[in-house]
């Protein structure tokens, strides 16, 4: 059975044969990102059998999840979380690096499953997953650099109540943004002013991390966070 890292080096070898070197290396920057994510956060989403095998390998013979498993073990759950996830935290890629990663997330999944090394239905989830997030992680980390510049342009004022952690964003309206805090209170806290800027680029379902202070019958952003196309809670 060929492993994780084998395909991925199978993968390299093809297109380092058709680029030039300055494309090449992004696509290399974003394997080698993909496979530490694979390695660190994958075993989450094994059955509990494959979890046992994955945990006594990596504990007795010191081997990594690329170096146990084969292709079949990336689908779109390990694709979407690494895409809407693990690169929009990643404080080192700008939005034209973002917009390179998904890219050759695309291309690699394209191939794998021209390859044979991914199944149709598998291929169909993913491939869909990766086409709809393709504008949104970019858009994300745009979101994200937005909300952090209005914090730092617009001081705080007094306010009543404070509330912080991760919001859906829940309704929008010119300037302002209608916010669902789900982990804890389980409420609605809005509307929170925003520049028309931010209102533009920010989308029903994204969520946000951000702390709020109530001022009067709005609220007011007091600290910005990262913005998640998609979210179910931290990995």
């Amino acid at each position: 059975m060929k492993t994780i890292d084998t395909v991925f080096k199978e993968f390299l070898d093809e297109y380092r044969q058709c680029l030039n070197p300055d494309p090449y290396g992004d696509y290399e920057d974003v394997i080698d990102l993909f496979t530490e994510f694979l390695n660190s956060r994958a075993y989450l989403f094994l059955s509990v059998r494959d979890e046992a095998n994955f945990k006594a390998l990596h504990r007795e013979e010191g081997k990594e999840y690329c170096e146990i498993f084969g292709p079949g073990y990336i689908g779109d759950s390990e694709v979407e979380a690494f895409l809407s996830y693990d690169l929009v935290r990643n404080v080192l890629l700008d939005i034209d690096s973002l917009k390179a990663a998904v890219k050759v997330i695309y291309d690699l999944i394209e191939w794998t499953h021209a390859r044979g090394y991914m199944a149709d239905e598998i291929y169909e989830e993913t491939e869909k997953d990766v086409r709809e997030l393709t504008p949104d992680v970019p858009a994300a980390k745009e979101l994200a650099l937005l909300l952090l510049n209005y914090v730092d342009s617009h001081p705080a004022k007094k306010y009543t109540r404070r509330l912080s952690g991760y919001f859906e964003i829940e309704k929008i309206e010119p300037g302002k943004l209608w916010l669902y805090e789900y982990y804890t209170l389980g409420q609605t806290v809005g509307p929170v002013i925003v520049s028309r800027e931010i209102s533009s680029k920010a989308k029903v379902g994204w969520t946000v991390y951000l702390a709020v202070g109530k001022t009067g019958e709005t609220w007011q952003l007091l600290l910005a966070g990262l913005a998640y196309p998609r979210f179910s809670g931290e990995l």
